[in-house]
């Protein structure tokens, strides 16, 4: 129950909502139970009591009571729809928000097609218990106070024996709620299970179709598939297993009421309106029993969908910001690493990593995958926090300035390149909406990406499909960094990011960015000595550490880890001697 106080919290928003529905679902029972009343008067007054001239407005009654109800049910459902709907609305949005502000550990740890259920499914699970299980729980609750309210004067003894069977009715409603409520939450969690998998099926669809794996994938998905039959296939049992039970007991109350209620007519305890008008209500009384099981299990799939939603809304943030944080109006692009080391998960991936950047100056980041150059560039961010050392930005800690603040100052260019299904404009401008094209061109320009936009049918108000779709990898990498260049940030990170261009426009790129009125500090991660040989700096990484710094020549002269790469890659034309001649003092 827990979770459902916690769903509270995002009703009492909307109390004008709630008391409004609980109002029209009291006037609802109210307006039902009128027809059996008129039932006893029908048949002690108009038929036994011969008063015929009483039909009539008995009808009309029973024809306004009816037109009443449903003018009830209408607004009732007005105010639980408003109800769930706002509710749904505003815990959609805490949730998505709260995704915002947690850390590259949070979804490096859970799968995209898990998360979503949770935005879909279980919010789904959520909204319909205010939208219709309230309804049925609270119409039952006021059934059986209302009914009782009204039988108990009439006859106390026929009101005993038809609810004599009601402890028992509530002992297995809660038996079933009890035992089924774990197996729900099993069932939410293959739900994410068999979600993640076609999410992951369907993006990397042209991978399963290169690898000829469409029958592993469908195999897959059929286990996944199974499981949650399976899972469901348990909850069923057990309602089955229940279900019948409480069944069984409200139609024993309906037999109990036939025997002993037919006693007191014939004994003349009662009349024969009055056990018909028990008779009714006591269907009243039978439906909401009947209906326990279906609200329990209402509730049971609801908590645990809400379990599974505020799981996340009560994760905390890894990387937060500190008190008195600081903004800067912009920084200048200084950046120092003093001894810094990065664990995650038991493995430490940087080592004592040091070294000094001017503003300005490009730092080159070259070693072999995995050696942690990605990581590095994270820290400067703060995308991950370093747990040893510091990173001093424009003599600063990174960690005392304000987190927005400082990713403001800092543009990216990843290595898994991301484009929205949008207008290029929009890709390019998507940190700064409603940029001036000329700027949105002129980082293009810089990128070698205006070229081939102009090209396009619409050029810069070309939809690209999703993931960028329709471009190829050269130049979806260039309108990538166009986006960042636009941003003219003091800090910009190329993280791999000309490894889909060639060689001659890579050259342009790195003489358009050298070019720049406004040059930010270069942070540039690269396989290709032609990408880094101009840098100011570069750093050679081998697990997680610095092995090498220097420049172009240093590093040459040094004929260490740089110089093997460096004859590497151009033995094809340039030959050792040649090397020795022109590099090596």
């Amino acid at each position: 129950m827990t979770e459902l106080k916690k769903l509270w919290l995002y009703l009492r928003k909307y109390k004008l909502f709630f008391f409004g529905a609980l109002f029209f679902i009291i006037l609802n029972v109210l307006f039902s139970m009128i027809p059996g009343y008129l039932n006893r008067r029908i048949i002690d007054d108009v038929i036994n009591g011969q008063q015929m001239e009483l039909l009539a407005g008995f009808l009309v009654a029973y024809i306004v009571a009816n037109l009443l109800r449903a003018a009830a049910i209408m607004v009732q459902r007005f105010f639980t729809e408003s109800l769930s709907q706002n509710m749904l609305r505003d815990l959609k949005q805490d949730l998505y928000d709260h995704l915002q502000k947690l850390s590259f550990n949070f979804f490096n740890n859970n799968r995209t097609g898990e998360l979503m259920s949770r935005m879909t499914g279980d919010m789904e699970a959520v909204r319909m218990l205010f939208a219709d299980g309230m309804i049925q729980f609270t119409r039952a609750i006021f059934y059986i106070v209302f009914v009782m309210a009204v039988l108990i004067p009439e006859s106390l003894k026929l009101a005993l024996v038809s609810l004599a069977l009601s402890p028992l009715i509530g002992f297995f409603a809660y038996r079933l709620g009890v035992r089924i409520k774990p197996v729900f939450r099993q069932v939410r969690r293959q739900y994410s299970d068999l979600n993640s998998t076609v999410q992951e099926n369907i993006s990397g669809i042209r991978i399963v179709k290169a690898f000829h794996q469409q029958c592993y994938e469908m195999e897959k998905f059929d286990e996944e598939n199974n499981n949650y039959f399976t899972k469901n296939y348990s909850a069923a049992k057990i309602w089955s297993k229940y279900f019948p039970i409480m069944e069984f007991l409200g139609g024993t109350s309906t037999v109990l009421l036939l025997f002993y209620g037919g006693r007191l007519v014939i004994q003349g305890e009662i009349t024969l309106g009055v056990w018909m008008q028990f008779n009714s209500y006591l269907w009243m009384l039978i439906m909401p029993m009947r209906m326990i099981g279906h609200i329990v299990n209402m509730f049971s799939r609801t908590s645990a969908s809400a379990e599974r939603i505020f799981n996340i809304l009560e994760t905390e943030p890894e990387i937060k910001n500190r008190e008195n944080a600081l903004k800067a109006d912009r920084i200048t692009g200084e950046v120092e690493f003093k001894n810094v080391s990065l664990n995650y998960g038991g493995e430490e991936i940087l080592k004592n990593i040091s070294f000094h950047a001017r503003p300005g100056e490009a730092v080159a980041i070259m070693g072999a995958t995995g050696s942690g150059k990605s990581s590095l560039i994270n820290l400067i961010p703060r995308y991950y926090e370093a747990t040893e050392g510091q990173i001093l930005i424009d003599g600063v800690d990174n960690r005392d300035y304000d987190l927005q603040n400082l990713r403001a100052q800092v543009s990216i260019v990843m290595q898994d390149v991301f484009l929205f299904s949008e207008t290029i404009t929009n890709n390019i401008a998507y940190g700064r909406p409603g940029l001036d094209l000329e700027k949105i061109k002129r980082a293009a320009e810089i990128s070698s990406a205006r070229h081939f936009i102009e090209e396009m049918e619409d050029g810069f108000q070309e939809v690209v499909g999703e993931r960028g779709m329709g471009l190829s990898g050269g130049q979806k990498q260039r309108v990538s960094l166009a986006r960042a260049i636009v941003e003219e940030s003091p800090i910009l990170i190329l993280d791999d990011a000309t490894s889909a261009v060639d060689m001659e426009t890579e050259h342009q790129i790195q003489q358009a960015l050298e070019g720049m009125e406004q040059r930010s500090t270069l942070f540039l991660i690269a396989h290709r000595i032609s990408s880094v040989r101009n840098a100011d700096q570069i750093l050679v990484l081998d697990h997680g550490e610095i092995i090498e710094q220097g420049t172009h020549e240093q590093l040459i002269n040094n004929k260490g880890h740089y110089y093997t790469m460096f004859k590497e890659q151009y033995k094809e034309v340039i030959d050792e001697e040649e090397i020795e001649e022109r590099w090596v003092n």
